[in-house]
């Protein structure tokens, strides 16, 4: 289902284009189809029929200094490949908001509300199907967090029944902007009850991973957007369904054939790997290679409904009992147990976003997500490292465990409640990192076959969780790597710099520190106080996981 990428600010833009470079050059070395390519770009009108066809991304760019956009416009096209932006799928002003969220929120915001939501529309009705909105942002300045914040909630009243995934860069705990403590704390407040998932990207860790692990000693935001964008590209690019202990689900080929993997889009014929190579028409699936959709039943249901119907019916009831009210097919599904059983494994295409949003966020309380991939390593030192999967995932398990988004540097001596010897099933580990949902991607050689059933351990998660891992896989190398996993965690890893950018921002608020400039636009110190309050709840909320 396309995508629309919304991208706000100076930072969201530069990151959204590399964001972009990054899925035009996985899309072109690996054999994804054209309906993967769809998700995120669509074909240009008009054209050559004969010559290479050309794609736009499904994005719109907006930002208050036509500087950036400009700037992203232009490496898109100079690249020479075969995507651009739309020529007209931008919205710029000619002066900022000066890191003033209420400017950006209040004062911008009811200015372009009907321009971007018109740029928006055009995109929405050239989509087949919408399957909704990733919007990359900044949450210290004013116009990435105040106008993105707006702009959410602006899609949030138009397109109600829509998925909405913010994809947000916390700034350096050293200050980026003196008043970014303000910023962060009023975007996070309200996109919690905005979003559907915020995926929160943390300049400190960015740094960390360019100086420790691909040896940049003086890294730009260029390096760090394009380490950002690869994490990113890296969960959202095609994938299936598999079960934790590996062997990816079965469906029966078309016409009884052999039984294949199932693929996230539709299967291409060979050859047509690269967006230059796509057929123009998508010609049509056969009844039985159709996906499974959210308002379809899976393989697997069905077999399982049918199976309950040829069970034999029971008695019939003695004359001074009461006749059941309960159909005798619901009542292996009645006997099951309690309403925390976990859910039947999940099969077939990765749906993005629902999956996403059903599997990671399904509780309103809980939204932030940090997002962990590896390997990580210089691109120069690929072709002289050799992969295994048990080294990966023992990496992966202890990045998950003490919360850090770097693979080196991690504590080994910590281990969950359920691994560590004598520790009863209930106690929780100092300093464990614990988490309410994962979802896994795996992808490279014999991604579908690898066990990560260790990654189901009880004591990572809360005793109430239900089905805390979901695991999908793709035959393809990614960034050139033969073996390459990705993790997108609702886990207490941005609990730190939450309790800590609060205890700046209370002090501020205490001196009365810059609050004039926000009431200007409106913004006073109830509602600084409403907005840390909030912020405030979902801290302890996460700390109590």
């Amino acid at each position: 289902m396309p995508v629309i990428t919304v991208q706000l600010g100076q930072c969201g833009n530069q990151l959204g284009c590399s964001f972009f470079q990054t899925l035009s050059t996985e899309l072109s070395a690996s054999q994804y189809g054209k309906a993967a390519v769809d998700e995120f770009f669509r074909p240009t009108r008009g054209g050559s029929v004969s010559g290479p066809r050309r794609y736009v991304a499904r994005a719109v760019l907006i930002d208050m200094e036509p500087k950036v956009v400009e700037s992203a416009r232009a490496t898109a096209s100079s690249q020479g490949g075969w995507w651009s932006y739309p020529p007209s799928g931008f919205l710029c002003m000619q002066s900022g908001a000066g890191n003033n969220w209420a400017h950006g929120f209040h004062g911008y915001g009811p200015r372009v509300h009907d321009a971007a939501l018109d740029l928006i529309r055009k995109e929405a009705e050239a989509c087949d199907f919408l399957g909704g909105f990733v919007l990359q942002q900044s949450m210290a300045g004013g116009t990435g967090a105040g106008l993105g914040t707006y702009v959410a909630q602006a899609l949030r009243d138009e397109y109600h029944s829509s998925h909405i995934v913010n994809c947000c860069v916390w700034p350096y705990e050293s200050g980026e902007v003196i008043v970014q403590s303000y910023n962060t704390l009023l975007t996070l407040s309200h996109l919690a009850d905005l979003s559907d998932g915020i995926v929160l990207m943390q300049n400190e860790a960015l740094h960390r991973l360019c100086v420790k692990l691909y040896n940049i000693q003086r890294p730009s935001f260029t390096d760090m957007n394009a380490i950002a964008a690869r994490a990113l590209a890296s969960v959202l690019l095609p994938s299936s369904h598999r079960p934790a202990g590996g062997k990816v689900l079965q469906q029966p080929a078309p016409g009884g054939g052999k039984a294949t993997p199932h693929s996230h889009h539709t299967p291409q014929p060979a050859g047509m790997h690269t967006p230059q190579g796509l057929a123009v028409g998508r010609p049509p699936l056969p009844s039985s290679s159709l996906p499974c959709t959210p308002y379809s039943i899976s393989p697997s249901v069905m077999d399982r409904l049918k199976a309950m119907t040829l069970q034999q019916t029971p008695p019939a009831p003695s004359p001074s009992s009461q006749p059941s009210r309960v159909p005798a097919a619901m009542a292996p599904l009645l006997q099951q147990g309690s309403a925390t059983s976990p859910p039947p494994p999940l099969s077939g295409p990765l749906q993005l976003l629902p999956d996403l949003v059903s599997h990671l966020c399904c509780h309103p309380h809980y939204r932030l997500l940090s997002l962990r991939s590896i390997p990580q390593v210089p691109p120069a030192s690929i072709d002289f490292t050799t992969f295994t999967w048990p080294a990966l995932l023992k990496r992966m398990r202890q990045m998950l465990i003490t919360g850090s988004i770097l693979e080196e540097g991690m504590d080994w001596g910590l281990v969950s409640s359920a691994g560590s010897p004598g520790g009863p099933p209930g106690s929780r580990a100092t300093g464990l990192n614990r988490s309410l949902a994962n979802w896994m991607v795996l992808r490279g050689q014999a991604a579908g076959e690898v066990d990560v059933s260790d990654f189901e351990d009880t004591g990572l998660h809360p005793p109430w969780a239900v089905n805390p891992l979901m695991v999908t896989s793709s035959p393809h190398r990614f960034n050139k790597c033969a073996m390459a996993a990705a993790m997108l965690s609702n886990d207490q890893g941005a609990l730190g710099p939450m309790q800590r950018m609060q205890e700046r921002a209370y002090a501020m608020l205490a001196s009365r520190a810059f609050v004039h400039q926000y009431e200007k636009y409106g913004l006073g110190v109830p509602d600084f106080e409403e907005c840390f309050s909030h912020v405030e709840d979902m801290t302890a909320r996460y700390a109590e996981l």
